[in-house]
This record gives C-alpha cells, sequence and structure tokens, in this order.
C-alpha cells in the first residue's frame, strides 16, 4: 500500500492549501469527500463526489490504521482527479479527519503513504487549485456522511474488491507513470 516507514524526507515544497476550519460552507468547482473506517471485519477508504459522480469503496484489509485509511481516502480522491485529466478546476478534498491533513502539512515525512499522497497532490496541483479542507465529522453533512457509508462498505468488503461506480478515467499504471516518472 505504500505505507512503509521510510527515512526521513523534508519536504518544504507544498502546492496545495490545507484548511482546519470547518470549511464545510466554502465553494469549490469540485468537492470531493474522503473518508477511513476501520471494522470488525477490515478496514477501508471511501469516496464521495455529487460533481464527478463518484462513489467509491475501496478494502484495505485488516493491518490498517485509521490514519492510513483516510490518507488513502485523500490520495485516492486526487488519484481520481488525475485519472480524469481534470483542468483548471478549483478542488476541495474534505475529511473529517484532523491527523491526516496534519500528516500532509508537515514538511518533515516519514512514512511511505504520506509521501505517496503529497505526491499525487502535488501532480493533481499542476492543473488545478486544490484544498485539503477539515470539516466537523456526524454533523449532517451530506457529502461526509456517503463518504462514511462508502467507507465503512469497504472495511466490512472483501479485500482487492471496489464497489459502487469506480470513476476512473485512466488506467491506474497510466497515471502512476505520471505521477512518479
Amino acid at each position: 500500500m505504500g505505507c512503509a516507514r521510510m527515512g526521513t524526507k523534508l519536504i518544504y515544497e507544498k502546492t496545495y492549501r490545507i484548511s482546519m476550519n470547518d470549511n464545510s460552507e466554502g465553494r469549490a468547482d469540485i468537492d470531493i469527500y474522503v473518508d477511513g473506517a476501520k471494522t470488525d471485519s477490515g478496514s477501508g477508504a471511501g469516496i464521495y463526489s455529487e460533481q464527478l459522480n463518484a462513489q467509491i469503496s475501496v478494502p484495505l484489509g485488516t493491518h490498517t490504521s485509521v490514519l492510513q485509511t483516510e490518507l488513502m481516502g485523500i490520495m485516492l480522491g486526487a488519484r481520481i482527479v488525475a485519472e480524469r485529466e481534470i483542468g483548471n478546476k478549483s478542488i476541495r478534498i474534505l475529511t473529517d479527519s484532523k491527523s491526516a491533513p496534519l500528516a500532509l502539512d508537515s514538511c518533515m515525512v516519514r512514512s511511505g503513504l504520506v509521501w505517496e499522497c503529497r505526491q499525487t497532490l502535488k501532480y493533481v496541483t499542476q492543473r488545478n487549485s486544490v484544498e485539503l479542507c477539515w470539516i466537523k465529522g456526524h454533523s449532517d453533512n451530506e457529502g461526509n456522511e456517503r463518504a462514511d457509508e462508502m467507507a465503512k462498505r469497504a472495511g466490512r468488503a472483501l479485500l482487492g474488491t471496489r464497489t459502487g461506480n469506480h470513476a476512473f478515467g485512466r488506467p491506474l499504471e497510466r497515471t502512476r507513470k505520471a505521477i512518479y516518472p
């Protein structure tokens, strides 16, 4: 999954913005709600975007931490934008996790998953304006509730399956090669 520890990298460049004020009322061309969940049977990430017609559940197995599920949700939300080759848009990725945006805001990167997520966001910001926003969870925000539902569904599903409309526009390998040349 890309979550292994790695030597510390210092990365001062950040091409996306992070907002830790409950920013659920803001405006963007595209809102992508992401969430992670850990259930008794497994863990998963959920992505929901009305503008992209995306409802995705991605099972992540049984040995994934809550932080890893949240980071995977953010990274997969950004990958949808990359794979659909979306450009010239303002994009908000909204999460009810405080720890994931803080990990992505730190200039000291020790996790392969954090590094991969930052690289994906950096790639998306080459063609778009991206803001990662914290929103209050379980506060009757429809987008957040849908992402939460998709994440819980993924936590109950078998590893290696993906449910919902996949919303990806080009093969994942082609996108990986573009993000990580």
